[in-house]
């Protein structure tokens, strides 16, 4: 690594003096396609970082990476707010100390067969709220760093994050209101965009509590986050004064069921915005049942029809507390006044005004 970074230091003695032109994130963005990046030294991630800062040396957060490996500290405007790099994971990142966000943060990974990719993602929240990310195939033989076409299903819009990995192949594509789909590098090289599906049920909150307000965790049984239905979570002037109803007929949209626990997929809760994971107990949840003309409900010991029937529910819109979810997503565990058993998610409604037709 000290050889390479002798040449790198050399190399930059070698790039255009700082700010003689004016680059953003849009021309970054226009030309890096139509460019040959010259890859002088190896397939780590210092020389492709330094390679693609080449030809955007202007660009004040490429430049304050690059300074970071060729002692380059001349007209960097924004300080160095954070910097990471490990040589063994060959990553990257690096954040400036501005009031908005400007962030790169870039991995190689060194695959079956010789090949290496490199992934550079860039943001920087004063010039556009876009996080943008850059696909390369790399050739040591022949010197040369060679932009790929985006993964098919990548569109840009209301992404976000793009989170790259220390370890690992999947690139985390974050939203905000909704769970992260992933872009998963493949053996041979390609990224393949993975949209994230949940199988999901509504269910609305029904929590004995007497104060009126329901605990969101951060972790199943974790460290309390927020609590639905209180009046601190709104300004006062967005209710009449004696409106102390903020939520009891709250529904919310859950998934991946752990223990009894469900993981919300909404990424504001009644006022609580949710930065990452929240969580809620199945005991403060409910649905209705669908069966409007008295039919009989049968519980089942597992969620299939042919399995032993361990509860009936003969009561028209019986209210239960969802439990867990089958992996098709066609049966909900329930437990009622009933019993405790696997009915076929049909039956179930969450609309706490009128039926579900």
């Amino acid at each position: 690594m000290r050889k390479i970074l002798t040449c790198l230091i050399a190399f930059a003695c070698l790039l255009p003096c700082f700010a003689q032109k004016q680059t953003s994130i849009w021309t970054i963005r226009t030309e890096w396609r139509d460019l040959e990046y010259d890859l002088d030294y190896d397939e780590s991630v210092v020389s492709c970082v330094l390679s693609f800062a080449s030809h955007f040396y202007d660009y004040p957060l490429l430049h304050a990476l690059s300074a970071q490996f060729t002692n380059d500290f001349e007209n960097i405007d924004i300080p160095v707010a954070d910097f990471s790099f490990s040589e063994e994971e060959n990553y990257m990142m690096i954040r400036l100390a501005g009031e908005q966000l400007a962030e790169a943060e870039a991995r190689v990974w060194t695959l079956p067969g010789d090949k290496s990719v490199f992934v550079l993602k860039l943001v920087n929240h004063e010039e556009t709220n876009s996080f943008d990310i850059y696909f390369f195939d790399l050739d040591i033989d022949q010197g040369r760093m060679i932009p790929k076409r985006n993964p098919e299903g990548l569109i840009y819009g209301f992404i976000d994050n793009f989170i790259i990995p220390r370890d690992g192949r999947q690139i985390e594509v974050r939203f905000e209101n909704q769970p992260s789909d992933r872009i998963v590098l493949q053996d041979d090289g390609t990224f393949v965009y993975k949209a994230y599906a949940p199988i999901a049920i509504a269910a609305y909150i029904d929590d004995p509590d007497p104060s009126g307000m329901t605990n969101i965790r951060e972790a199943p049984g974790g460290k309390i986050i927020g609590r639905i239905g209180d009046p601190a979570n709104h300004p006062v002037s967005e209710y009449d004064e004696d409106d102390d109803d903020f939520g009891g007929s709250l529904v919310l949209t859950i998934f991946n069921p752990v223990n009894g626990w469900w993981e919300i997929l909404e990424r504001n809760v009644d006022g609580i915005k949710i930065s990452d994971h929240a969580w809620i107990h199945y005991s403060v949840l409910a649905d209705h049942t669908r069966n409007y003309a008295e039919e009989i409900i049968n519980l089942y010991e597992k969620p299939d029809s042919s399995s032993r029937v361990v509860g009936k529910i003969t009561k028209e819109m019986t209210e239960v507390r969802p439990m867990d979810i089958s992996e098709d997503g066609e049966w909900v565990k329930v437990s009622c006044e009933w019993g405790t058993g696997w009915l076929e998610v049909s039956w179930l409604c969450s609309n706490t005004f009128t039926y579900c037709s």
